[in-house]
């Protein structure tokens, strides 16, 4: 059985940990400097922990789920396990001066560590700096998903901005339009039957066939109401950016 040092206690780490801790793998240790995190998460799989670098125990692999500004001091402390981070932006050359064998192992998915997440049908992204250790990468992919893409840095940067937009800004306009309901005592709940059309739509058709509203009708006198009616000056801005841009990406007329 293949044992992994796990660098980190967050919410993919821990969506991480509760998957991969079996099918010929085991997280034999825990290393995060917040003590409160990696002694919950080692409970959570029956694992050690530790905070203190010095306790790092050698693996057959080291999986770094940590914030990506964090990703390069903490390789100093670690051991010349085969190694592998776990970001969407990070290039892999972060490892070149450090290590043997080292590669990518990044989730398609977002996480919450209070939601347990079943990643089999999370695409896994995975790239490594030479063929042996990427037949190890891949193998264990597969014991967690059954879809694994290999993907160099540049394009995987590419497909986590695409991420940024289609999941957090997409998540952001939701609490702007709850913020905007709220203050005028008005009950969000009214929008999800139109939020989860609008989601079910894009699994069958392609997005830039479901835009609708003021904006891809050009009726700029709806638009024009609107950005008058809007109190916050920041959502203004993104109303009419995000408007504008709608409007040159499409050429409907009505």
């Amino acid at each position: 059985m293949k044992k992994i040092l796990l660098v980190g206690s967050g919410n993919l780490a821990t969506n991480l940990a509760l998957n991969i801790n079996k099918k010929g793998y085991l997280i034999n240790q825990i290393y995060s400097p917040n003590k409160t995190n990696a002694k919950n998460l080692a409970k959570k799989i029956k694992s050690e922990w530790t905070s203190n670098p010095k306790e790092i125990k050698q693996a057959d692999i080291t999986i770094i789920a940590i914030k990506d500004d964090e990703i390069k001091n903490v390789i100093k402390i670690l051991p010349k396990n085969p190694t592998v981070h776990t970001s969407g932006s990070t290039s892999i050359n972060v490892f070149k001066e450090h290590l043997p064998d080292y590669g990518v192992l990044y989730p398609l998915q977002s996480f919450k560590k209070d939601i347990k997440t079943n990643m089999k049908d999370i695409p896994f992204l995975i790239e490594a700096n030479n063929k042996k250790f990427e037949k190890e990468l891949i193998k264990l992919a597969s014991s967690i998903s059954k879809t694994i893409e290999k993907t160099d840095s540049y394009k995987r940067k590419k497909i986590h901005i695409a991420a940024i937009f289609a999941c957090n800004f997409s998540n952001h306009m939701l609490v702007i339009a709850k913020q905007l309901l709220e203050k005028e005592n008005i009950s969000y709940k009214l929008l999800l039957p139109l939020i989860k059309e609008s989601f079910t739509r894009i699994e069958s058709t392609d997005p830039l066939m479901t835009q609708t509203g003021p904006a891809i009708r050009k009726d700029t006198k709806i638009i024009e109401e609107h950005l008058k009616s809007i109190d916050q000056d920041e959502f203004k801005v993104l109303y009419k950016l995000i408007s504008n841009n709608i409007s040159k990406t499409h050429d409907n007329s009505y």
